[in-house]
């Protein structure tokens, strides 16, 4: 069986313990900081059970407890504990796992009686699928996550005929008509990038989140189009996309292919 609904909610939790932990930030030495990377980790680990088929619920628990202990972020996996510091660290583990389990059996207690996790399809591609993935976004849009892409990289792709880009802040007016072209949150997406939890991966989503720290592209799932975010401010449109989205964006023309950097 799917368990989307339970995993949902689990992850919901460790959304909530996040922002709790960022909001201490800066309390107790600033050590609520690692507590605050458990609970987004453990928020990504999930992400890699969705949709995956479970013969009982049992299963699906010794799944989510083995990934309590398998960690990806560098501050989490390799606390010195000799050093006070670390040992304060070591206890936001420890405490928000012992937290997270906690909640895992209540939720594991309600099953069906469980009511709708309201939040957005993600699902954290790994493996073969993943690996097929990211040969598929340098086969057609010339995309490898250490490099730039178009307008960054030191040449253009001129296999690529239809693209232009604009700086984001010409952008956000028009992104939720781009969502709704792209046929957002209906239509899933296909998301590649810096990583930001090893290992490497790609990721199935309905959200298109803007620029927040890493390089991200996104595809549909036929590969017809792009869409780049990028650390310098600009977003890249390819593909079959192109002509719409330049017809939404026509009172910006004049900023259509031009770096504005903003450095105040």
């Amino acid at each position: 069986m799917i368990y989307n609904n339970m995993i949902n909610h689990l992850k919901l939790w460790c959304m909530n313990k996040a922002v709790v932990y960022k909001n201490a930030h800066g309390a107790q030495d600033g050590m609520t900081y690692v507590g605050y990377l458990v609970a987004c980790e453990m928020e990504f680990k999930l992400s890699t059970l969705i949709d995956k088929s479970f013969e009982s619920i049992e299963e699906l628990k010794r799944e989510v407890l083995h990934l309590v202990h398998v960690h990806y972020e560098p501050a989490v996996l390799e606390p010195a504990v000799l050093e006070p510091e670390n040992r304060l660290a070591q206890h936001f583990i420890e405490k928000t796992n012992r937290a997270f389990c906690e909640y895992l059996e209540e939720v594991l207690a309600q099953k069906e009686a469980l009511s709708l996790a309201d939040i957005p399809y993600t699902r954290v591609i790994l493996g073969p699928e993943a690996t097929a993935l990211q040969e598929k976004f340098r086969s057609v849009w010339g995309y490898v996550n250490t490099l730039f892409w178009f307008p960054l990289m030191g040449e253009e792709p001129k296999e690529i005929s239809e693209k232009f880009f604009v700086m984001f802040k010409y952008f956000k007016p028009y992104r939720k008509q781009l969502e709704q072209i792209l046929g957002l949150p209906q239509t899933h997406m296909y998301s590649y990038g810096e990583n930001v939890f090893r290992p490497q991966h790609c990721i199935e989503t309905v959200v298109l989140d803007e620029y927040g720290g890493n390089e991200t592209i996104y595809t549909d799932k036929d590969f017809s189009w792009a869409i780049y975010f990028s650390h310098e401010d600009t977003v890249a449109f390819a593909g079959s996309i192109v002509p719409k989205v330049k017809e939404v964006l026509s009172g910006e023309k004049d900023h259509w292919d031009k770096f504005e950097w903003d450095w105040e």
